[in-house]
């Protein structure tokens, strides 16, 4: 009597492997496409001694593109540029030459505790006319063929006595091969901005050594770029 037992069983065995054999197998699951990291573009940003060569290691930010050059009657700009500034103290205005470019520096002071406006900032863009003053709207009739905007933003204006942090020039005309005119156009509510006109083909670019940023405008006879 064991041993039919055991006959049967055996005798079943194959035939639950022949029905699972013939039962389909389950789909293999299809595989998610990988999200796409299309990287978005850097924003070009003030260089400062490090970016000159290499990308900042604070920001992450790729050193600013060289500018492309442009027909004369253009001029040769770059893209707009932003970035952190020295300080939130604009101290000083320098205007010079050599014998490739015209500068107009912007001189700041060493940064001290982080201003009430939070860290400061500066821009360059190219601007359009007609110009006038931010506050009374009087107009200004800039020098030059071509202007770019600097505007700096939460930058102190004055110190705990009420005296003004900036008490340079706040409009000068050289008589520079390239430079026709620099002129603060601003200087309210923790913002500070000049208007630049130059004339020729010369481009324009953007530096920073130590608390000095560097607008440079290329003279004319100058190779561009």
């Amino acid at each position: 009597m064991i041993r039919s037992r055991r006959v049967a069983r055996l005798a079943v065995a194959p035939l639950v492997l022949l029905v699972l054999g013939c039962a389909p197998s389950p789909p293999a699951p299809r595989a998610s496409p990988a999200p796409s990291l299309a990287a978005s573009p850097s924003s070009a940003v003030v260089e400062t001694p490090a970016a000159q060569a290499t990308p900042s290691a604070s920001t992450g930010a790729a050193s600013p593109p060289a500018p492309s050059a442009r027909p004369s009657s253009l001029g040769c700009v770059p893209p707009d540029q932003s970035g952190l500034l020295p300080s939130d103290r604009l101290v000083g205005l320098a205007v010079s030459s050599t014998p490739t470019d015209d500068l107009v520096t912007f001189i700041f002071a060493t940064q001290g505790t982080p201003g009430p406006a939070g860290s400061p900032r500066g821009t360059l863009s190219v601007a359009q006319p007609p110009f006038s003053h931010a506050g009374s709207g009087q107009p200004i009739d800039l020098l030059g063929e071509h202007a770019v905007q600097v505007r700096f933003t939460g930058m102190t204006l004055s110190s705990d006595t009420g005296e003004a942090t900036y008490t340079g020039p706040t409009e000068v005309k050289p008589n520079l091969p390239a430079l026709g005119e620099a002129i603060q156009y601003d200087a309210s509510e923790g913002v500070i901005g000049w208007y630049i006109g130059w004339n020729g083909p010369g481009c324009i670019t953007l530096t920073r050594t130590g608390n000095n940023v560097t607008v440079r405008v290329a003279h004319p006879e100058a190779p561009a770029g």
